[in-house]
């Protein structure tokens, strides 16, 4: 497991923690609408960390094309109806380019510089001129506090919350779904627009608009 992350439950896990069979569960909750609306119709897309297809399927239902990538076999094994690329973003380098690159699940909140520089950079080689890449970031509020939400099949719990130097947070979500539990511990960084900005101009982007009122989808495009 990397620094800062773990997971526990049942079934594999991937590097980062995060529990296969939960995330096969999972659904779209209106993702899709948001990104469809937010690029043209029948865009070539990749997406970065697809995890079990949960928005790739949704996406490629709209009429879009699309590239899902993750670092574990097991999650895009799930994933039968496009092509698939198992790699690490930061390693992928295709000889291709894209009409969008996405990248959700707040995978720009890694809590290190160097990474996430490495995320950026792989996002601005895969980007064609003119093109798009819709980040979604995680809000300093997220995490905030311990907090406990339900619904009729589903239960998520944050606790052990901890604020670190550096807008770090380190806490623990626990998610029950059909009497199965899987916990994971996170270790996520809080971006102010300046570092944010700064990150996107030196991996050749640039901060283009933020999609909600909210900032917590940015679109940014090649410099």
């Amino acid at each position: 497991m990397r620094v800062g992350q773990g997971g526990s439950g049942p079934g594999a896990h991937t590097p980062d923690g995060s529990a296969i069979e939960m995330y096969e569960q999972a659904e779209a909750n209106g993702e899709d609408e948001f990104i469809d609306k937010a690029i043209d119709p029948k865009s070539s897309i990749l997406e970065l960390g697809c995890g079990t297809g949960r928005i790739t399927r949704p996406l490629l239902a709209r009429g879009h094309q699309v590239v899902a990538v993750d670092e574990s076999a097991e999650m895009i094994a799930r994933i039968p109806e496009t092509e698939t690329i198992q790699s690490t973003i930061g390693e992928l380098r295709l000889d291709r380019q894209f009409d969008v690159v996405l990248m959700m699940s707040y995978l720009i909140n890694v809590a290190d510089d160097a990474e996430r520089l490495r995320l950026l950079e792989t996002c601005a080689h895969h980007v064609r001129p003119g093109g798009s890449v819709l980040i979604q970031q995680q809000l300093p509020t997220q995490l905030a506090e311990p907090v406990v939400l339900e619904r009729e099949h589903s239960r998520m719990e944050i606790s052990d919350v901890e604020h670190l130097p550096g807008n770090k947070v380190a806490a623990t979500i626990t998610h029950t779904r059909n009497g199965r539990t899987w916990s994971q511990q996170l270790l996520t960084q809080n971006l102010t627009e300046e570092h944010l900005t700064g990150q996107l101009t030196e991996a050749g982007l640039q901060l283009a608009e933020y999609l909600t009122p909210d900032t917590s989808w940015v679109r940014a495009r090649p410099i």
